[in-house]
């Protein structure tokens, strides 16, 4: 930017203090100014002093521009004004002939490589050697002379720049150097043109030592290491510029910190000049090293031989995977062709076994016709024994009834064929029964485990937790959209499956524990809370009722009150052959003299008869002279039902009906389990018995229509 040179005047000016000799005074101490703790100094109140007195002019820029003509030069700003008093001031560094700073010491040969140990044991000589007062003591020639001290200065100045690392690096960066770098050579001769080069520039490296550049035998892992610190390399090197500026001529810290920039500024482009340079060098050398150039054909040759290799992996996958699918198909159609020849003999041998097994039903139900048309074995018997038994038992069978004549022992093998298959039965079927009772056992077992593990878990919440649930439970109530997950998300430090144990059996029976020990009756109602008259029986309750018991059969009719029969129970009303479906509650008879105790209920069970026995007499009351309790009457009753099969107790009646209900038609072991349901019944009463009470209802029927 131009700067534009205006007719300034001095803060402080007097005409009057121009000497004779024409020198002026150009500025003055300023006036102290009144701040606390501040002390007027610098370029600012500079800049604000002379716009205070007038001679700098603070004006807008965009009116200055407007107002300014061709003519009319217009006011620099403060930055400007010391920008042109800085620049071009004679401050030039000295342009004198090239020194060489290192001859005049005494270290020619060394250079740059001589340390600073080198470099002052080299001054300390030489200054003792040439210092005037011994090398101008013998001289008388004024001339002379003072070449001497001028020599002796050149080697205190050559001394002062060397000792001073920065003065010393910007010198030997101007030093005699060979810039020239080679671009291309013959792979053999690589090393040999391009080796110096990388030598030569090692000097400006910051990084010190420097990698070696090898040769044809050196290892990869170290030509990878040379070329990673050549293309990261940093270089020292300065390249000072003919318009710098004297840094040590600097007035002040801000002068010399502006010189700086500048000077900087000026030398930056032969910097990256010489960045580029260096990296085209790098570049250059990695393209053509023989080195490079032999792994990358290595590592060509590897790819292509990884590459034929997986062709070839490929390929002799291809013809395996082709191989075992002809194998695979040829074995599967030999199994095949086995599976169906061996399923078209096992057809033959099923269809042989077949009419085989149809022989011996059809041998089994025409030896059994006689039997069962005397109704001495059961027809549903001869069929399960044809459906159940297997072919070498059912021949062993009949042939076992062929040789025999007699019914009786035909029947025999009869039942006893129909006994082993209902005990086989009755043996899987408790063993079906028992892996099914084992089964949920191991499944209750897994439940307990898992509960407790559930709630062993449920111990480590702590009471913020249950409170944050609680209140979780109370803001978000049944309903609310995705309610677990909001609620999990609110308690924050448990999962919705925890939540969900403890809101299943961790808060309910702290609730339900909590209203237990909340439990109080009211005041005005502890009163009520104690009984203090006796307790009243059942026979006592419903002794208002007077009831017919006209009908009963068995012992239930020998109980009276008062030499009247006992009042039966309208709950439970007799059945069609006169028992009842509730044991009676019976008073003993009241003897004359003093009244008696009074007497306690009690339980009697009455053995149900059958339907074609005759109803048993009524005992009259002198049976019981003695007072003694009616279950004395029916023992002999027990114990005849408990002898003769053909008497059903109600339990077993009970149960024999429950079984027919439960147990459908369609099993094929159905009166086995109704025998098994029912207590002291054989499979053959049962069925008896059913027969019984079928005919006795179709008869009731035909009687009422």
């Amino acid at each position: 930017m131009a700067v534009k040179v205006v007719e300034l005047k001095r803060i402080a000016y007097d005409a009057t203090l121009i000497p004779a000799e024409g020198s002026e005074i150009c500025a003055q101490l300023a006036a102290p100014a009144k701040h606390q703790n501040k002390d007027a100094a610098g370029h600012a109140f500079h800049a604000f002093a002379l716009r205070q007195a007038g001679h700098v002019d603070e004006v807008n820029e965009d009116e200055d521009s407007a107002e300014a003509g061709p003519d009319r030069p217009s006011t620099p700003s403060a930055d400007e004004f010391y920008s042109a008093r800085w620049q071009h001031k004679g401050k030039k560094k000295k342009q004198s002939d090239k020194e060489d700073l290192y001859a005049l010491i005494g270290l020619a040969n060394e250079r740059w490589t001589a340390n600073d140990n080198q470099i002052k044991l080299a001054y300390r000589k030489t200054a003792l050697e040439y210092h005037p007062d011994k090398a101008g003591a013998a001289v008388a020639d004024e001339g002379k002379k003072k070449e001497i001290e001028e020599h002796f200065q050149k080697i205190q100045d050559a001394y002062e720049t060397l000792s001073d690392p920065a003065k010393r690096r910007e010198y030997d960066s101007t030093d005699d150097f060979d810039d020239t770098l080679p671009s291309t050579a013959h792979p053999t001769e690589f090393i040999k043109v391009f080796g110096p080069a990388f030598k030569r520039n090692s000097r400006w490296s910051v990084t010190q030592p420097v990698p070696d550049v090898g040769d044809e035998e050196t290892a990869y892992a170290a030509v990878d290491k040379f070329y990673d610190f050549w293309f990261s390399f940093k270089s020292w090197r300065e390249f000072p510029h003919a318009d710098e500026e004297d840094v040590e001529q600097a007035e002040s810290r801000e002068e010399k910190r502006w010189i700086e920039r500048y000077n900087n500024k000026l030398r930056q482009p032969a910097k990256k000049e010489e960045a580029r340079r260096m990296k085209q060098f790098v570049n250059d050398a990695f393209a053509q090293d023989p080195r490079i150039l032999q792994r990358r054909a290595e590592e060509k040759a590897q790819r292509e031989k990884r590459k034929m290799d997986k062709a070839a992996a490929r390929n002799k996958k291809a013809e395996d995977e082709r191989r075992e699918k002809e194998e695979a198909a040829a074995a599967a159609a030999a199994a095949e062709a086995a599976t169906a020849e061996a399923a078209s003999k096992e057809r033959k041998t099923r269809q042989v076994e077949k009419k085989a097994m149809q022989k011996q039903r059809s041998k089994l139900r025409t030896l059994s016709s006689s039997l069962v048309s005397s109704k001495s074995f059961e027809d549903d018997d001869v069929e399960l024994i044809c459906t159940k038994s297997g072919l070498g038992s059912l021949q062993a069978l009949t042939e076992a009834l062929a040789a025999t004549e007699s019914s009786d022992q035909q029947q025999s093998l009869l039942q006893a064929s129909v006994e082993e298959l209902q005990g086989a039965e009755e043996t899987e079927r408790r063993a079906k029964e028992r892996a099914v009772k084992e089964a949920a056992a191991e499944a209750a077992a897994e439940k307990r485990k898992a509960t407790q593990a559930r709630v062993e878990r449920m111990k480590e919440w702590d009471e913020e937790e249950i409170r944050m649930l609680e209140k979780a439970l109370e803001k978000f109530p049944q309903g609310t959209a995705k309610r677990w997950e909001v609620v999990t998300a609110y308690v924050r430090t448990r999962t919705t499956e925890e939540v969900l144990d403890m809101v299943k059996l961790g808060l309910k029976s702290r609730q339900s524990k909590a209203k237990a020990d909340q439990f109080s009756i009211a005041k005005k109602r502890q009163a009520n809370t104690s009984i203090k008259s006796d307790p009243t029986g059942r026979m006592e309750s419903f002794s208002d009722v007077d009831i017919n018991i006209s009908g009963l059969s068995g012992p239930a009719a020998h109980a009276v009150t008062n030499g009247k029969p006992a009042q039966q129970d309208m709950r439970h009303p007799p059945t069609s052959n006169g028992t009842t479906t509730d044991p009676s509650k019976q008073k003993a008879p009241q003897q004359p003299g003093p009244p008696p105790e009074e007497p306690k209920p009690q339980k009697q069970q009455k053995p149900t008869t059958a339907p074609h026995s005759p109803t048993p007499e009524v005992v009259p009351p002198q049976a019981h002279a003695n007072g003694g309790p009616p279950a004395a009457a029916a023992a002999p009753a027990a114990d005849t039902a408990a002898a003769d099969p053909a008497v059903w107790t109600e339990e077993q009646q009970a149960c024999l009906v429950r079984a027919l209900k439960e147990i459908s038609k369609e099993v094929p072991d159905r009166w086995q389990r109704v025998s098994a349901v029912v207590p002291g019944k054989s499979r053959a009463q049962c069925q008896k018995r059913f027969r019984e009470l079928k005919n006795d209802f179709r008869a009731k029927k035909d009687a009422s229509s």
